[in-house]
């Protein structure tokens, strides 16, 4: 299973980060390159694998 965070941005564009186990918010966003202030919407997708 993974699972991805998909950041929309208020610019209108999106990143996309895999979700590492013990990484925080801020981390991911650091990684990114992006702000708080940057977001406009967070989402969270889990795929399954088959």
């Amino acid at each position: 299973m993974n699972k991805i965070r998909i950041y929309t941005l208020v610019d209108g564009s999106e990143r996309t980060i895999k979700i590492k186990k013990g990484m925080t918010l801020r981390e991911e966003m650091n990684v990114l390159g992006i702000k708080e202030s940057d977001i406009l919407h967070i989402k969270l997708v889990i795929q399954d694998r088959k």
